[in-house]
């Protein structure tokens, strides 16, 4: 069963899930994640960030909950999420990256995320990641013949070319397409499932594929 790492974000309550690891995972909580983690009885591996949004209470409580701490000065090259999705990648025992409450916050944060796709240090895992919120699932591929499953609760299917895309051909949805190319980046919005699984290929470029869905709940189970 492939080990997983648990990204999770400081995004707004309001707005957040968190995972249900299991025993062979590792859970990264970054800045205020760790917190929000801990406060709902998940075990953090490892506590990242500037922490420049917990006070100093929690600091003490963090330290002593964590098995890593890893605290970085605020005037700093990466982002939080970044330092967090390098320490993933960087697991070689890791196949699976879960990153939870990406979005509800800062527009600029919410982008820098979906730009890391383009970073040639992530480039070549991001088969790997995902990206969860109570409405959204986002998976990113690189070229290739896929299925996938329909996930309960979740209404719409969205192809969204992240670079231009040679040959996009989808099945088995609302508004199928065979070997269409774009020579930009292009959204292909509301699809749907006809049946409960889509089968989709291309050629050339990078793929985000989103499920969405009108509610979720807060934790999130792996599939087996």
């Amino acid at each position: 069963m492939p080990k997983t790492a648990h990204i999770v974000l400081g995004a707004p309550t309001d707005n957040a899930v968190f995972p249900s690891p299991r025993t062979e995972d590792i859970v990264i909580g970054v800045d205020r994640g760790a917190i929000e983690c801990l406060s709902r009885g998940i075990t953090v591996t490892t506590a990242v960030g500037d922490f420049d949004s917990i006070s100093t209470e929690e600091h003490a409580d963090l330290k002593a909950s964590v098995d890593s701490y890893i605290e970085y000065d605020a005037d700093k090259d990466d982002t939080d999420a970044e330092i967090a999705l390098s320490l993933a990648v960087k697991d070689e025992t890791v196949s699976l990256i879960w990153v939870y409450n990406w979005s509800g916050g800062r527009l600029d944060h919410l982008l820098s995320i979906l730009y890391m796709v383009y970073q040639p240090r992530f480039r070549d895992k991001i088969g790997s990641i995902t990206l969860i919120n109570k409405t959204n699932t986002i998976n990113f591929y690189h070229p290739g013949d896929y299925t996938i499953v329909k996930e309960e609760s979740k209404t719409y299917l969205s192809f969204i070319g992240m670079t231009a895309l040679k040959k996009l051909t989808l099945k088995n949805v609302k508004y199928p397409l065979n070997k269409k190319s774009y020579h930009y980046p292009v959204a292909l919005v509301s699809n749907e499932f006809l049946e409960e699984e889509c089968l989709f290929s291309f050629e050339e470029g990078i793929l985000a594929v989103i499920q969405s869905g009108d509610k979720q709940k807060e934790r999130i189970s792996i599939r087996d």
